[in-house]
């Protein structure tokens, strides 16, 4: 029995040796350290990129306020009349022109504004709406076409 196993050890041991002698001893291998330095670098990029890339936090309300009574003074100042200009301007033209354009001056004020807000309009010439109260959040942008200057406040109560 012993030399079956003798044999066999030999075998193994060729085998070994053979396959060893294929096998160089200078093979390159990275060291766990630096391995784990690389993902924990990786990692701490993917999160600064998560933060750096997400979407801004959502504008707060007096912001969308001001946005409001911004756009809705570019619709007023640049709502065509039924003749050449705009239609505020030719309000402006007299205070009797801005009476009997004044309900289409505050429609057209108030076609952006959101339900439970309110506009006010005024010029030189005369002014439309309702003023807001003191205790109201106000936002106020101004409309500026020629012969005219309009300042609209959007205000929630």
């Amino acid at each position: 029995m012993r030399d079956r196993r003798g044999e066999r050890s030999r075998r193994l041991c060729r085998h070994c040796a053979a396959a060893d002698s294929t096998r160089t001893d200078d093979r390159g291998q990275l060291s766990l350290t630096v391995v784990e330095a690389v993902v924990a670098t990786l990692f701490v990029l993917a999160v600064a990129a998560g933060f750096a890339l997400a979407p801004p936090a959502p504008t707060a309300e007096s912001d969308a306020l001001a946005r409001q009574a911004t756009d809705a003074a570019s619709l007023v100042g640049s709502v065509p009349a039924e003749g050449p200009g705009t239609l505020l301007g030719v309000a402006c033209g007299s205070p009797a022109e801005f009476d009997d354009r004044a309900a289409r001056l505050h429609e057209v004020a108030a076609a952006g504004i959101p339900n439970g807000a309110f506009v006010s309009l005024r010029t030189e010439v005369g002014s439309v709406g309702r003023p807001p109260p003191e205790t109201a959040r106000v936002r106020t942008a101004t409309a500026v076409v020629p012969r005219c200057t309009a300042t609209l406040e959007v205000w929630y109560p």
